[in-house]
């Protein structure tokens, strides 16, 4: 298991949550006003070491912070998944929907289309279910045409439940615009 992967375990915050570096301006500026703070006490010979030792311990502590958020920013910037988007096939039959189906789905996520450009849709991630932690994900149209999942257009700002298979966008319903009744059925299939 890789290094970041333990980190990620044991970091209770989203990855997804942005780390501000300690070297920011806003950063600088609340350490700054908590150095400044004066609290009306002079420190005895004694206390004037242990402080001394206390304040090596907190940098020491505070450059051990920042190079866990540098790695973890660094390891964050997954590339974006691609996968394809299939033309619809008038002859093709679909099997029913049912929810056992869904959960052996390899991949499930909730995004919101942020760009249609060309035959490439990108959705952000708002929820993976299963199968990744990319933050971004491509949709390419195979057929040279509009993205569609099902006959459903993706939209931008519209927020859509995916699924795919081997790489490849699932349709008949596994796939599709996101209400209440698919995101349910979503809940139940991969865990809430």
């Amino acid at each position: 298991m890789s290094l970041r992967k333990n980190l990620g375990r044991l970091d209770p915050m989203n990855s997804g949550v942005e780390i501000e570096p300690v070297t920011s301006p806003s950063s600088r500026h609340r350490l700054e006003r908590i150095m400044s703070v004066d609290t009306g006490h002079t420190a005895s010979p004694t206390q004037t070491g242990q402080k001394r030792l206390r304040l090596q311990v907190a940098a020491g502590l505070a450059v051990l912070i920042a190079v866990v958020a540098v790695g973890a920013n660094l390891g964050s910037s997954t590339p974006p998944l691609e996968l394809a988007l299939t033309p619809d096939d008038a002859m093709a039959s679909c099997l029913p929907f049912e929810v056992a189906f869904l959960a052996e789905m390899p991949v499930a996520f909730e995004g919101t289309v942020t760009g249609v450009e060309g035959e490439t849709v990108t959705l952000t991630v708002d929820r993976w279910f299963k199968g990744g932690e990319a933050s971004e994900v491509n949709l390419v149209s195979q057929a040279g045409s509009v993205a569609l999942i099902g006959g459903v257009d993706l939209a931008v700002g519209g927020q859509y439940l995916i699924t795919a298979t081997d790489g490849v966008v699932n349709a008949c319903g596994y796939s599709s615009e996101s209400t209440p009744e698919m995101r349910a059925a979503f809940e139940q299939a991969f865990g809430a």
